[in-house]
């Protein structure tokens, strides 16, 4: 990392007595600690990129949009968070040199990109997410289950019972226990560290064999360590991530067959109401769209850029409810478009028009229902 003068160009920033070249250079700083660890966690093999492209500049605007919250600005015109940050220790005696403050400084920009980047990719996929929290949930209640993490990647593996553990586990009667005892020295012979990783086809093959529907996310888990317990040529514990993949897999397997098993079985009569409800929604934003475009576009109460957003989130929210999916919030819906948005925002400058656009929607496709039944 470059030669900064952290010592003199921090307590400007926290002060508010920097030049607009000082404060480039800071956030320019900010930016590249950022972008060093998101390259770093692709190079250990983590997924960042939307788009694999090797020329794109993906990776340096999401430096940037992980980094940004740092430099939120209070009524003062301060950085609130760098100042609440920093201050504690430039008041220590002696104060800090210039490498002890690039150290802070990496503290704490990491620290927020692995913020910002669990957000965004709950976001980019919540269900994904939710599958690795469950799994993380599974891990920490069972007895025998443990992890580790190696190279920037956890893995799961079965660890050995004591009698003490299952003694607890027979007092508590079949509930649910929390175990925290401290993980045991990690055996590389009994983990078979000099082995690869099993591969992705091979452990599914194998593990659809004993798969069922209605197994519990530790069940499951069990079942793909069993494969690679019995298979000495692999490792003895799996990638936390190649778990959550094969049970996000099989979880839509299951999905499809469910829908493919109630489409066979719509009636003629069906069909055609959901021809008819279909035939609606296609009215209802045919009228919200005229809606938007004369009374506001024209107006120039907001831009055409907002009406097409606002258009577009209006159909989702109608998509959700005539698939009978649980319906969300406005706002949820709006920041799909508009990523940055929040929520002292959205009460500020959107709810208004918005959610009478979101009323007048819901209304107007009641009233078609009520017709066609």
């Amino acid at each position: 990392m470059e030669k900064s003068n952290l010592v003199t160009l921090i307590p400007k920033i926290c002060s508010g007595n920097y030049t607009q070249q000082e404060l480039t250079h800071f956030v320019s700083l900010v930016q590249k600690i950022s972008l060093s660890y998101l390259k770093y966690q692709e190079v250990i093999g983590k997924h960042i990129r939307w788009e694999r492209k090797q020329r794109s500049t993906e990776l340096e605007d999401m430096a940037i949009d992980c980094v940004a919250g740092l430099f939120m600005r209070n009524d003062q015109d301060e950085f609130t968070q760098l100042k609440r940050y920093f201050e504690p220790h430039l008041e220590k005696v002696p104060a800090p040199d210039d490498v002890e403050l690039l150290v802070l400084l990496r503290r704490l920009v990491i620290k927020k990109t692995k913020q910002e980047l669990s957000r965004i990719f709950k976001e980019r996929d919540p269900e994904g997410a939710k599958i690795i929290r469950n799994i993380r949930v599974a891990v920490k209640n069972a007895a025998d289950l443990q992890t580790f993490r190696e190279m920037g990647r956890e893995y799961i593996y079965f660890a050995p019972v004591t009698e003490e553990v299952e003694l607890a586990g027979e007092m508590m009667d079949g509930a649910t226990a929390s175990y925290t005892e401290t993980a045991p020295v990690l055996d590389e012979v009994y983990l078979r560290k000099d082995k690869p990783t099993i591969p992705e086809k091979v452990l599914r093959s194998q593990y659809l064999d004993n798969y069922n529907p209605k197994d519990h996310v530790s069940s499951s888990i069990r079942k793909m360590l069993a494969v690679v317990g019995e298979d000495e040529r692999f490792q003895n514990c799996l990638p936390t991530d190649v778990i959550a993949r094969l049970i996000r897999h099989t979880n839509l397997e299951v999905v499809r067959t469910r829908l493919l098993s109630q489409f066979e079985e719509v009636s003629p009569l069906d069909y055609v109401r959901m021809q008819e409800i279909a035939r609606a929604k296609k009215n209802v934003l045919k009228k919200i769209e005229a809606k938007i475009q004369n009374q506001y576009v024209a107006s120039g109460k907001i831009s055409q850029e907002k009406g097409d957003i606002y258009y577009r989130t209006l159909a989702d929210v109608l998509d959700d409810i005539t698939h009978s999916k649980k319906i969300e919030s406005y706002f949820r819906h709006l920041r799909k478009y508009m990523p940055h948005l929040t929520q002292k925002q959205y009460r500020r400058e959107e709810r208004t028009i918005f959610e009478y656009l979101g009323k007048l929607t819901k209304k107007w496709f009641r009233e078609y229902l009520k017709d066609l039944l």
